[in-house]
């Protein structure tokens, strides 16, 4: 009698994976640096809040579209890397087209382009997260995707948390060289992650729709999805957005200092969170959530009615905490109690769920 092997944590794919989102992370860094540069040389600082909502609305309805297509194409084709390729390969090319294009702007009008470009580019780079990061099934057992979480969070956290010196590295580089550099970061570890995860993927597809996780179980609601991802995005929001305005406003002494508090408390997220992901694969997720959802509610209000700069770096940190908790359980939680046929149409309502809070702090706090 042949005994069938259970999967294994597929460290290459994992890997390929966080490359991916560390070159996404460079290139939205790269954006938020570059962006307004660029409508204030261009003369069109008056477009400068369209783009805003713009980018919010699609970082918010794009993910659980490209989920949703992600998910009718393989029940239809058979196919799931579709949307993936095309979202990697529409963002590298605009990339380039855009490089090419501050690179004539000193010779021709590209004012009236630009803005529809950087739209393009915000839908494109959206297209493919979803898909990339619903992958994960297939990398890992269901029990273990705390873990993968834990490695992906590590290296997207501690770029961010570095931002100063990605900053530093896209000014020297310049406008034009850095948009060349995040098209061939993007279709690099794009072609990467594809080549190496494509038979996996499809494999473990074939093996989880055969024998569905919720065939005999009542899958979440999409509700409960969306709480999640806006819990988490409340913690996001408030380490990035509020943060640094905060201390600007009510500690003006401490006004060169409130970047990097932000930037040190995602680096300490990003090493904790790596290093509570295995006992977190150990543990009940929706009590982990839940107790995530208290912590963050504990310093969300300590931070807000918080009238010392040291008290406010405490409720900092209690967030910090929460978010951590919520990242490294929400995404498992998500694809664990999910149908294999809706699971990235599942992971895009998180994903979008997660960007309400952070566009609407986006925009008050500009």
């Amino acid at each position: 009698m042949s005994i069938e092997k259970a999967p294994s944590l597929k460290w290459r794919e994992v890997y390929s994976l966080a490359a991916l989102n560390a070159a996404v992370v460079i290139s939205w860094i790269a954006y938020h640096e570059y962006q307004p540069i660029l409508m204030k040389n261009l003369g069109i600082t008056h477009l400068i809040d369209f783009l805003i909502i713009a980018k919010a609305i699609i970082l918010i309805v794009i993910p659980p579209l490209a989920g949703w297509l992600a998910d009718r194409i393989l029940k239809k084709n058979g196919k799931y890397m579709i949307i993936f390729t095309v979202g990697i390969g529409a963002t590298a090319m605009i990339f380039m087209v855009v490089a090419t294009l501050i690179g004539t702007s000193h010779i021709m009008d590209v004012s009236g382009i630009i803005p529809f470009m950087i739209v393009v580019w915000l839908i494109s780079m959206n297209l493919f997260i979803s898909p990339a990061n619903s992958m994960i099934e297939a990398f890992a057992p269901a029990k273990q995707l705390p873990i993968v979480v834990g490695v992906l969070f590590l290296v997207t956290e501690l770029l961010y948390a570095l931002e100063p010196v990605v900053v530093a590295l896209v000014t020297f580089f310049g406008d034009t060289l850095t948009f060349v550099v995040g098209g061939i970061l993007i279709s690099v570890t794009g072609f990467i992650f594809h080549r190496v995860s494509r038979d996996e993927v499809m494999q473990r597809k074939t093996e989880l729709m055969a024998n569905d996780r919720v065939k005999n179980q009542t899958p979440i609601s999409y509700l409960a999805i969306i709480v999640v991802g806006l819990f988490l995005g409340i913690g996001k929001a408030f380490l990035v957005e509020f943060l640094p305005e905060h201390f600007a406003t009510r500690f003006p002494g401490f006004t060169a200092y409130e970047g990097y508090i932000s930037f040190a408390i995602l680096g300490m997220c990003a090493i904790s969170g790596f290093l509570i992901s295995k006992k977190v694969s150990k543990s009940d997720l929706k009590k982990v959530i839940i107790s995530s959802f208290l912590v963050l509610a504990v310093g969300v209000v300590a931070m807000i009615f918080s009238y010392n700069p040291y008290l406010t770096i405490l409720a900092a940190l209690i967030i910090g905490a929460g978010f951590t908790m919520v990242n490294i359980s929400g995404l498992p939680f998500v694809i664990r109690n999910l149908s294999v046929r809706h699971v990235t149409y599942g992971v895009g309502i998180y994903i979008g769920a997660s960007e309400v809070i952070t566009g609407l702090f986006e925009y008050m706090l500009r």
